[in-house]
């Protein structure tokens, strides 16, 4: 299942009419007239009742798979119109792709470090080239196993220890250390109860029996890289821990095992325990049942105001937060509406109830869900890092005059990326996935974001001490934005 993509479901079908029997000529006078009469009824009331049910139920299915159909078909048009021309440039003499088999041929035949790379290796690198060289600063070509983590990413299902890092430098003794600082660890996650701390350092795993600092690795990625793995398999590692004025090191090793990521964590303002914060870090397809528990929970608690918290929010998949502001919103508001780049609406989309299937079960809204926290009393908490899904959040809330904006000037990017199964477009001919820029997108105001980003209703920029932190750092008391969204609350 693709992000962006409603997901697919099957055919459902109403309830076939039993056939009927001849019945035979009753003997026992007036009660053989109404007891076939009354079973006749009954299964009629039974078959009306199930094909109505069905039919509603149907409906949002169809719905569904009818839009997934007609992006399919959309996709497959656009390459029946491209094989037209290149059949066109073919007779006129070889074109683009004749150039590209061309320079293949030359290789194979003399290049002597030919064999050392696949074909399909140096197909998927033109591939990834071709992508970049578009000129969408957003369009990406996967291969099969790239997808698969990019979209097990996303649905919130992965295998490792279960944390989140910040990825900075430490000074320690007169050494500088590229380390992973640890900003949360996932409930029920294989770090849960490691004795791993929030705060510490990681600046050594073990890699080939030998520990090995971050740069020795070859930085940050290729060492968190290492995390991942197959569940039940260990991982090592040594972190800093702060101990006064200097540090200690521990040692660790944590089994590897499935958890599902948090995107939402909060709490209470430390000044006012009557004012629940939210911190949204993206929009996956954890989000909305984590939403959910959030705000529940702080309600439950006493919370009685809320800050929704998109700092540094890069955004995610669109179904994340169509269920997201469907619980803010009436039904039947609008949500945004997508552009093409003829300039034409293609798409629309609204707070509603949603029945979806599978990993996208989870944004699922019930009729009674749509509103239920559209009476809060909110703020949100926006930075230049808030983007895409991010932004229409904040500007949803703006625009429907739910919330006060509270920061600095969003990262504007109104645009909308799909990814497209070239297995699904190609009738399976090829294998692989491409991300591309297909849409642009204005919310309820009209007026796109893109380019130029959502301006607070109260402007506010950290500053001094608060600088020498991150976001997720931070202490409350030298968080100007949020002591500025405080006072807007009181």
């Amino acid at each position: 299942m693709e992000p962006n993509q409603i997901p697919e479901f099957p055919w459902m079908t109403s309830a076939e009419n039993p056939a009927g029997r001849k019945n035979k000529k009753n003997r026992s006078g007036a009660a053989g007239v109404w007891i076939p009469v009354l079973c006749i009824v009954v299964a009629i009331t039974v078959i009306l009742t199930y094909t109505l049910t069905s039919a509603v139920m149907r409906n949002q299915y169809v719905t569904a798979l009818q839009y997934q159909q007609k992006e399919i078909e959309r996709y497959r048009q656009d390459i029946a119109n491209l094989q037209e021309m290149l059949n066109a440039s073919d007779e006129e003499g070889g074109g683009s792709f004749g150039k590209l088999e061309f320079l293949s041929m030359l290789f194979e035949a003399s290049s002597y470090y030919i064999d050392s790379v696949s074909e399909e290796d140096r197909l998927d690198a033109v591939l990834k080239a071709y992508a970049e060289a578009t000129g969408d600063n957003y369009a990406e070509y996967y291969t099969e196993e790239e997808y698969a983590e990019l979209y097990a990413a996303s649905s919130g299902n992965q295998v490792g220890i279960g944390v989140s890092v910040l990825q900075t430098e430490l000074e320690v003794e007169g050494s500088t250390y590229q380390v992973f600082q640890i900003i949360s660890i996932f409930r029920n996650a294989p770090a849960e109860g490691s004795g791993l701390r929030i705060g510490d350092y990681i600046y050594g795993i073990k890699s080939n029996d030998t520990y090995q600092t971050v740069n020795a690795l070859g930085g940050y990625t290729a060492a968190l890289n290492l995390f991942r793995g197959e569940v039940g398999t260990d991982i090592e590692f040594v972190a800093f821990r702060q101990d006064g004025s200097g540090y200690t090191s521990h040692a660790f090793s944590i089994t590897r095992g499935s958890y599902v990521s948090e995107s939402v964590t909060y709490t209470t303002a430390e000044s006012d325990p009557t004012v629940g914060i939210v911190r949204i870090s993206e929009f996956n397809l954890t989000t909305p049942t984590q939403l959910k528990t959030a705000v529940n929970a702080l309600l439950e608690g006493g919370a009685e105001r809320f800050v929704f918290d998109v700092r540094n929010n890069p955004g995610g998949d669109l179904m994340s937060i169509k269920a997201v502001l469907s619980y803010f919103l009436e039904s039947g508001d609008l949500i945004l509406s997508a552009i093409d780049k003829n300039g034409n609406t293609s798409e629309s989309y609204y707070a509603e109830a949603m029945m979806l299937a599978g990993d996208y079960a989870s944004c699922n809204v019930a009729t009674g869900e749509i509103g239920m926290y559209g009476d809060l009393d909110m703020i949100v908490l926006c930075n230049g890092n808030t983007a895409s899904a991010a932004e229409v959040f904040t500007a949803t809330l703006r625009d429907y005059e739910k919330a006060v904006i509270v920061g600095e000037t969003t990262f504007g990017k109104g645009i909308m990326q799909s990814i497209v199964s070239l297995k699904n477009i190609s009738y399976g001919l090829y294998e692989g996935y491409v991300k591309m820029t297909t849409h642009a997108y204005v919310t309820k105001c009209g007026v796109t974001y893109h380019d130029i980003g959502i301006a607070p209703d109260v402007a506010v920029t950290l500053t001094g001490e608060a600088l020498e932190y991150s976001l997720y750092t931070l202490p409350q008391a030298l968080d100007s934005q949020l002591q500025a969204a405080l006072e807007q609350l009181n």
